[in-house]
């Protein structure tokens, strides 16, 4: 009796599994007759027989739509349209998605096989609607209207799917390179128009400096000239008749003083007495 209770206990053991389902993630169980109709939230379980356990990704991810639209302008924009995901919380979406996506080998659906099956092309054709009735300037001056614009399109067309998107925004774009190259000239002919209001500043400076100090030098001539001037008023003022009749005087006594000079003055050598005095002394 042991030795069949010992056989019947292996022969449950060998007929079951024990599986996980991690966090981040959702189970669901397929039978011989299909799927379970409910989900497994992360937990520990035992399967019986042929059962399997097949696990659904519920975190976040991120995608990335490289994308060429034309503009209405007739030109091509290359950009990226990124953003964020996670499978929807409404779990009878989930159940109907089990009944399109094929788990890989690994017992697996990823979010990327549901982004793939549900996501990808409207995530593609929505950020081409939004973004052709544009022109390459719009992209530009809207770039973050543009990218509002986008993530309201996908949020209501997510509705129904499997997914939900938190965010999305355009990066990476590459203008046409008729673009680049016009923006490329104007910010060249900025650039020197700036040098060269630059250099005439500079210019301006120099010439306001020289007119300063030229200033400053006629100031400091006026000066001295004004000096110069009233000096030779005060001179011209003081220096009367009296006052140069009164200095001859004085020089004369000098003269007369000095014992060995015979002083005439200027105007008496044309007199009788002086001639016949300057006559005896030449004698």
């Amino acid at each position: 009796m042991r030795n069949l209770f010992i056989i019947a206990i292996c022969l449950v053991v060998s007929a079951c599994s024990f599986e996980t389902v991690p966090p981040a993630h959702k189970g669901k169980i397929l039978t011989t007759a299909g799927y379970k109709p409910e989900l497994v939230p992360p937990s520990k379980l035992t399967l019986w027989g042929r059962d399997r356990l097949i696990l659904v990704e519920t975190a976040t991810n991120v995608f990335k739509e490289k994308m060429t639209v034309l503009m209405s302008d007739r030109l091509e924009l290359t950009f990226d349209v990124r953003g964020r995901m996670r499978l929807s919380n409404d779990d009878k979406v989930i159940h109907a998605m089990f009944n399109d996506v094929v788990p890989n080998e690994n017992s697996m659906v990823t979010t990327g096989m549901v982004y793939a099956k549900y996501g990808q092309m409207l995530v593609r054709n929505k950020a081409r609607e939004v973004l052709s009735v544009y022109s390459i300037e719009d992209v530009h001056k809207k770039y973050a209207e543009l990218s509002k614009q986008i993530y309201d399109e996908l949020t209501e067309s997510f509705k129904g799917t499997p997914l939900s998107v938190s965010d999305v925004a355009i990066g990476q774009i590459k203008f046409p390179q008729v673009v680049t190259t016009a923006v490329e000239s104007q910010k060249e002919r900025e650039i020197a128009v700036g040098r060269e209001r630059a250099q005439v500043e500079i210019e301006l400076t120099k010439k306001r400096g020289e007119e300063q100090l030229a200033e400053a030098s006629y100031r400091i001539r006026m000066i001295k000239a004004k000096t110069i001037r009233d000096e030779n008023r005060t001179i011209s003022e003081s220096v009367t008749s009296e006052y140069l009749a009164y200095r001859k005087l004085e020089v004369m006594e000098m003269m007369a003083e000095s014992g060995s000079t015979v002083f005439m003055p200027f105007e008496a050598t044309g007199t009788t007495a002086a001639q016949i005095r300057m006559f005896q002394a030449g004698k």
